[in-house]
């Protein structure tokens, strides 16, 4: 009998080509249409951008030794000879001269153009556009951040980025300074807690930022995984409206009358879920790959673990159906419920990085966006793409799992009971 209902909501679902096409085609167009529009910003292509980046340096590297040697005797309560030593230490590290050969490496030299400018001519051509964007070295930099690698405690003199209006190529610049800054600060803290141990100085090249991961993640794949989440999204959406077409024909009052139970129903919309996201998700990423290469040259482990993971997605989808269905049967107003429906899928699809790139968002709002479904699948998809380490999938795939659970329990307590359903 169970397998009666599944049958039915498969078939409803595969009669509609309309939803069918979209669901399936709709998605590699946009993941084609992606790649091709961002081919030019980060990619394995030779073709790159041209930004032209102002760079103001207003520190004087000549003072900042001096000025460090009296931080460290008076602000940190450092014997005068512990800080000569230190000082002739931090000499080795010079903040600005790393920033300048980072900006004019190999790397970046077909990607940025630096000149070196006073704030008010760079503050004009960037008005002119003739500049992207202008990068001000603030006076006494150098000194505070040596200070605060040697003390433990935050900067207080950061780089200043301006640009005159948000475009592609002041973000991705920004990112480039800020892969630095970070990089900066994440050796400043291994060199602390070496003691002092002279280290090699790695910094981000052009691309995607190499933090030692074992594979590169490229914007096809992140677009190839964004858009499989984002369109299970919009399988739930179908699947829900579908329900509302079983109610305006008085299908689930009929099932009554047949003396099944309803959980069946609910039973067969979950299960009818995870098959269909499932052949969406697999769908999409087997037909972007053969067309983009999009995982060339990975593992039999590597594809096993992208179907556990998108079997823990098509979990959570299903939930997110009983819910909905769960929602129409208790409404009068079909067309009410499913744009409420509408209303979910655009605020998931938005935090979870369907929309807009999700590295393009403020922190806080990546990290409300990882605790939605897709975001966290894309969150999981991103590690194991890059390490390919089954420890670092246990716990988002514990919280997908809890994910699916807490909407399970959602859904059966709003499910009317016999007799209640409008």
């Amino acid at each position: 009998m169970m397998r009666s209902f599944i049958k039915k909501d498969m078939l409803i679902f595969w009669r509609d080509w309309k939803e069918l096409l979209t669901i399936l085609l709709l998605p590699i167009i946009l993941i084609l249409v992606l790649n091709y529009a961002f081919a030019g910003v980060i990619g394995d292509d030779e073709a790159s951008m041209d930004l032209q980046l102002a760079v103001v340096n207003q520190d004087d590297e000549n003072e900042a030794m001096q000025q460090l040697n009296e931080r460290l005797i008076n602000e940190a309560a450092i014997g005068e000879q512990e800080a000569k030593a230190i000082v002739g230490a931090a000499g080795e590290v010079q903040p600005v001269q790393l920033l300048s050969d980072y900006l004019g490496s190999e790397d970046l030299k077909g990607w940025v153009t630096i000149h070196h400018l006073k704030e008010k001519e760079a503050a004009e051509k960037i008005k002119e556009g003739e500049l992207d964007g202008m990068l001000i070295i603030p006076q006494g930099y150098t000194a505070d951040s040596l200070y605060a690698s040697f003390t433990g405690e935050s900067p207080t003199t950061p780089l200043i980025y301006k640009i005159e209006e948000e475009t592609i190529d002041s973000n991705v610049m920004r990112q480039l300074i800020q892969g630095f800054i970070d990089q900066l600060n994440y050796q400043f803290a291994i060199q602390d807690i070496t003691g002092g141990e002279e280290i090699d100085v790695a910094f981000p090249e052009g691309g995607f930022e190499d933090i030692g991961t074992a594979y590169d993640f490229t914007l096809t794949q992140y677009f190839t995984i964004a858009m499989g989440a984002l369109f299970s999204l919009f399988v739930v959406t179908t699947v829900a409206m579908k329900t509302g077409v079983e109610i305006r024909d008085q299908v689930f009052n009929r099932i009554l009358l047949t003396n099944s139970h309803p959980m069946r129903f609910l039973i067969g919309k979950m299960v009818s879920t995870v098959c269909l996201v499932m052949l969406q998700i697999i769908f999409v990423l087997i037909v972007a790959h053969f067309i983009l290469d999009v995982f060339p040259d990975r593992t039999l482990t590597f594809w096993v673990g992208i179907f556990v993971m998108m079997f823990l997605l098509a979990l959570v989808m299903s939930g997110l159906a009983a819910i909905f269905t769960a929602i129409l049967l208790r409404m009068t107003d079909i067309d009410a419920a499913n744009g409420f429906f509408m209303l979910i899928l655009l605020l998931f699809g938005t935090l979870g990085g369907g929309f807009v790139p999700i590295y393009m968002m403020p922190g806080w709002l990546q990290e409300i966006g990882e605790w939605t479904p897709n975001g966290l699948f894309l969150a999981l998809l991103t590690e194991w793409v890059q390490y390919e380490d089954l420890s670092l999938t246990v716990q988002p795939s514990l919280f997908l799992i809890g994910i699916f659970l807490l909407f399970i329990f959602i859904g059966l307590a709003l499910f009317p009971k016999r007799g209640k359903a409008q």
